[in-house]
C-alpha cells in the first residue's frame, strides 16, 4: 500500500527481486505520472504490429534502444492482463503476440 495515494502497488516483479528497497522505490516511481501505463501502450502497439510473427522482449529493447529490464515487466503485465500470448521462440526467448 502506498502511504501517499492510500493505492495498493502491485509489483509484477516483485518475485524476481525479493522486495529489495532500491526495486520497491523503482516501483513506486514508475506508477507516477501514469509513465508505466503509457510504456506499457507503447510496447503492446509494437507487439501488435509485429503481426502473426510476434516479436520478443529482447527484440522489441534492440529495436528502441534500451535495456531489456526496462520493459520485461511491462511484457509481464500484459500477459497477466492476457492481452498478450506465447507464439514461438526465437534466440531462447519467447515471442509474443496480441490475443
Amino acid at each position: 500500500m502506498c502511504e501517499t495515494t492510500g493505492l495498493a502497488l502491485f509489483d509484477v516483479c516483485r518475485n524476481r527481486h525479493g522486495g529489495a528497497p532500491e526495486s520497491v522505490a523503482a516501483n513506486i516511481q514508475g506508477m507516477r505520472g501514469g509513465r508505466r501505463r503509457r510504456m506499457r501502450e507503447d510496447v503492446f502497439a509494437a507487439i501488435r504490429e509485429a503481426g502473426l510473427e510476434g516479436i520478443t522482449c529482447k527484440e522489441l529493447a534492440e529495436l528502441w534502444g534500451v535495456g531489456m529490464n526496462v520493459i520485461s515487466g511491462r511484457f509481464t503485465e500484459l500477459k497477466l492482463d492476457q492481452r498478450i500470448v506465447k507464439c514461438g521462440r526465437r534466440d531462447g526467448s519467447a515471442a509474443y503476440k496480441e490475443n
